[in-house]
């Protein structure tokens, strides 16, 4: 056995991050086919951004600033086009929903997706 810890671990592989999500969604038998689609978009994602922040390692001696923001924005672009290609992916899928898997995938990325800041409490 041995306890899993509910928190997201950074190590935590994007195997592992995207049967966690598959399991949130409730994702069925009929689904699958769909939900392939949506897997292998994540994995191409996790892997640009992995390796936007491995060349960021490597050059981080003497970078100046402004390698460094272009760095950073390297990663973030990586995240942003990851976003919109999973956008398009997920699209049929949610739609092939019932409505009761929908709102639940609505709470599911509403919670994942939220910037911090903008998050209230109570």
């Amino acid at each position: 056995g041995g306890s899993t810890s509910t928190k997201m671990m950074p190590s935590s592989s994007p195997e592992a991050r995207i049967k966690h999500l598959h399991d949130q969604l409730k994702i069925t038998a009929d689904q699958e086919a769909q939900w392939k689609d949506v897997a292998q978009v994540m994995l191409d994602n996790a892997s640009a951004i992995d390796s936007a922040v491995k060349d960021r390692v490597r050059m981080a001696t003497g970078m100046t600033a402004i390698d460094d923001l272009k760095s950073y924005g390297a990663i973030v672009d990586a995240h942003a086009d990851g976003i919109k290609k999973l956008a398009v992916v997920f699209a049929p899928l949610y739609s092939a929903m019932p409505e009761g898997q929908q709102k639940n995938a609505d709470a599911v990325f509403g919670h994942r997706t939220e910037p911090a800041k903008l998050r209230t409490h109570g």
